[in-house]
């Protein structure tokens, strides 16, 4: 099972590994701890409202700006409930808070998560990113050779494809944070070993996650934003969560709508490698499988396969 991990701003990367373990030790146990004081028999009241509340929402027709506006309110006063409970008289509220916020969304995670218009959305998204990588570079998105470093840009990919273990809202949004901070840790290394001074910003720090969100393709990308952005508790949606989750659905935003005005390409070089990537595209509903063909898409799953016997026939 997938852990949560908390990745510090300015940490070096040889210390990436030792946070998986260390982080998880320090900042997740008590969570999962603080919110079995639950079971105590003095908190039976407050329970039966957990539960009551989860049996009655699994009733509701979905409607997602609904649905989180009852969930944000529950929260705050599941809040006033526990501050004022004896059990959390002298405790740290905010990590019962945490935890019920997990358990909770996790036990409507399937009614909250994603509808069949997100999921077309997903696709979409997906599909372009597939179909942009196999030409994009990084000088097409404006990014300096300075700042640029791919292979130490592996584990900003691999916390976004993370996304897709967890069903918590916080536990979605760390994988965002943990990605924009090595993203952001990698910035500052590199510009510290440039000889030419290298200021960062927002104009900096976009295109490189703009890249890096097309060479990981998260799953459900969109779905898994707006899941974030409707059921994290809207107090802890400030500060450094915000601007990194702004900072990527503004990176989805921009490849959802991205042409070749968008970046720095000729506009017939862009549409020649779409076209060019579409024809090799390969099926996204099932694996790899040389000249098996997908019941969902009738496409190929192996377009060059697909092309290669087509040719034999003409």
């Amino acid at each position: 099972m997938e852990k949560e991990v908390i990745i510090p701003f300015q940490s070096s990367l040889q210390h990436y590994l030792r946070q998986l373990v260390t982080q998880y030790k320090s900042k997740f146990r008590p969570v999962l701890i603080d919110f079995r004081r639950m079971r105590n028999p003095a908190s039976v009241e407050l329970i039966k409202s957990i539960k009551n509340f989860i049996e009655s929402f699994s009733l509701n027709t979905s409607n997602p700006q609904e649905d989180a506006k009852t969930v944000q309110e529950f929260y705050k006063n599941a809040e006033n409930s526990i501050r004022s409970h004896k059990l959390w008289a002298d405790q740290d509220v905010d990590s019962a808070m945490e935890g019920l916020e997990k358990y909770v969304m996790t036990k409507l995670f399937s009614q909250t998560f994603s509808s069949p218009e997100d999921a077309k959305i997903d696709r979409e998204i997906s599909q372009k990113m597939r179909l942009l990588l196999t030409f994009l570079k990084p000088e097409h998105l404006d990014i300096s050779e300075v700042l640029w470093n791919e292979a130490s840009l592996y584990h900003a990919i691999k916390e976004l494809q993370r996304i897709k273990a967890f069903k918590a809202p916080r536990s979605k949004l760390l994988c965002v944070m943990n990605s924009c901070k090595v993203i952001y840790n990698l910035l500052l290394s590199s510009a510290s070993k440039s000889q030419a001074p290298v200021i960062l910003g927002a104009d900096e720090f976009l295109p490189v996650l703009i890249y890096v969100v097309i060479m990981a393709n998260p799953p459900q990308l969109h779905s898994n934003l707006k899941f974030i952005e409707l059921y994290r508790r809207e107090a802890k949606l400030v500060s450094e969560a915000a601007c990194c989750l702004t900072h990527l659905v503004s990176a989805k935003t921009f490849i959802s709508e991205l042409d070749a005005k968008s970046l720095s390409i000729d506009e017939a070089e862009f549409e020649e490698s779409m076209e060019a990537a579409r024809l090799n595209d390969i099926c996204v509903h099932t694996p790899l499988l040389s000249g098996k063909t997908c019941s969902r898409c009738k496409k190929p799953q192996n377009s060059k396969f697909f092309l290669k016997e087509l040719a034999t026939l003409v």
